[in-house]
């Protein structure tokens, strides 16, 4: 279509007397490209231009009625800031009107569909924005002694050598225990260093808040979190009930994913670590003196809200198979019988373990057998 500049012209050069053919010859001899006959005839027989000549060239914006406007309006709203097909939209729009026989047919195909959807965004009448969705409560958003957050850390040394870490926070008091190794965290590991935080606490809290680390949990199948044998073990020996997020989802569980960040900023940045054991003599007093600050978020010394509030609130503690502490573990001398004695009762062990210094501990009804190495 011609600009409305082009189409005036026309009309000015038909007025001095120009015909089709001459109008035609006027746009060659300047250089310039000139209409087509059939466009210069248009604009020719007009009596005059119309103040907006697109306006007939406009098509229906069949999807501009309810209830299909306020629909798509609410779905291009819920998935700001993200990527989505229109195909996606348009089957939405099926599931909701066509199948359950509201309506026959939907009243425009896929490409009308992405041309409304352009309309909304190019018109300002959808909020595409994405900052929008997030509601942010008061920090103390959770009772005392309610949740700990857990997160995993790594700091590399070297090319070869890494820090592998472990944060425990209480949400409320933002109380922080902090435990090192120099290997990736397994089942195992992870639940000792949780239940070593509850030992250090002096108590357990209710809910634990994770991510889907393949540590905690095993698969996700439609909405179900299925955990790994020995966390699911851990879980229900001491009581404790879950929370996952998703993975990297700081409106969830942004305070111990910034302990995370703190650690490696103020702790390992500006120390010269080659080891672990460097690691391990300095972690327990940084963590001390950090405990005692101000925290910038809550604007309370963590420890000073942990002993007068928090600390009462954590449940009592249980005995865990988890426990290192040697001191936690019965030794029991196996004689030629294969077996260990406890309450009168025997309960057998390989064969290969008679004449042999064994371990156990009871937890939870349920006893425990190890080596004298305190292996499983």
């Amino acid at each position: 279509m011609l600009a409305r500049q082009q189409m005036q012209e026309i009309q000015d050069l038909k007025l001095r007397g120009y015909t089709q053919t001459d109008i035609a010859d006027y746009y060659k001899d300047q250089g310039l490209k000139p209409p087509s006959r059939p466009t210069i005839a248009k604009y020719f027989n007009m009596d005059v231009i119309p103040d907006n000549p697109s306006e007939k060239l406009a098509k229906d914006k069949v999807f501009d009625v309810e209830p299909f406007k306020s629909t798509i309006i609410a779905t291009i709203e819920a998935n700001a800031g993200k990527s989505f097909c229109i195909s996606s939209v348009y089957d939405l729009l099926e599931e909701k009107f066509i199948e359950n026989g509201d309506f026959d047919k939907l009243p425009g195909n896929e490409q009308t569909l992405r041309n409304y959807v352009h309309y909304l965004k190019d018109s300002g009448l959808v909020d595409i924005s994405s900052d929008k969705h997030r509601v942010y409560d008061h920090v103390f958003d959770t009772p005392p002694g309610e949740q700990m957050l857990i997160d995993f850390g790594e700091e590399t040394i070297d090319q070869k050598h890494s820090v592998h870490f472990i944060c425990l926070l209480l949400r409320y008091s933002r109380m922080l225990c902090v435990y090192a190794q120099d290997h990736k965290y397994n089942a195992i590991e992870a639940c000792q260093a949780i239940y070593r935080s509850f030992c250090k606490l002096g108590g357990r809290p209710s809910v634990l808040v994770i991510d889907q680390d393949a540590v905690f949990v095993a698969s996700e199948t439609y909405g179900e979190v299925i955990k790994t044998r020995v966390f699911e073990d851990f879980c229900t020996e001491q009581d404790l009930r879950l929370w996952v997020c998703n993975k990297a989802d700081p409106e969830s569980k942004g305070p111990i994913e910034n302990s995370v960040g703190f650690v490696k900023k103020n702790f390992f940045s500006a120390r010269n670590i080659t080891c672990i054991d460097d690691v391990w003599r300095s972690l327990p007093g940084w963590l001390e003196r950090k405990n005692r600050r101000i925290h910038r978020t809550t604007l309370y010394i963590p420890i000073n809200v942990f002993r007068d509030v928090e600390k009462d609130a954590l449940r009592p503690m249980l005995p865990s198979v988890y426990e290192t502490s040697p001191n936690s573990f019965v030794s029991f001398e196996c004689k030629g019988m294969p077996y260990v004695l406890y309450k009168s009762c025997r309960y057998s062990v390989p064969r290969e373990y008679a004449y042999s210094c064994l371990k156990y501990k009871v937890t939870v009804g349920k006893i425990h057998i190890y080596d004298e190495n305190c292996k499983w």
